[in-house]
């Protein structure tokens, strides 16, 4: 699971939940419900992490650990498009809570 990953990611740079929240810009206690998997990690955590640690790899952080699961051999996917797809769905859904937040609902 990538938690399991992401914690060992931390732990291999000698960084303590309170460190890794002050650099992320989220609680000690968020980053502790993300490195033990009691929450879903989302968008705004990704981007941060990816900003701040440059080094990390997405990819093998989020691919699975089976084996037999069809995969794409060899399957290269740039870092920055991924932040950048991201940031678009940011963008999108900040634009779609302001639609709804003008539109006025009838009952």
């Amino acid at each position: 699971m990538y938690h399991e990953k992401l914690s060992k990611f931390f732990r291999d740079k000698g960084l303590k939940q309170k460190e890794v929240g002050a650099i992320l810009g989220f609680s000690p206690a968020m980053i502790g419900r993300y490195l033990h998997g009691t929450a879903n990690i989302g968008s705004e955590f990704i981007l941060s992490l990816s900003k701040n640690f440059p080094d990390v790899d997405l990819n093998d952080l989020f691919a699975p650990d089976e084996q037999n699961l069809v995969n794409e051999a060899g399957a290269v996917y740039e870092k920055q498009t991924i932040l950048k797809d991201l940031q678009e769905i940011e963008v999108r859904i900040h634009d779609i809570r302001l639609r709804l937040a003008n539109k006025k609902f009838e009952e």
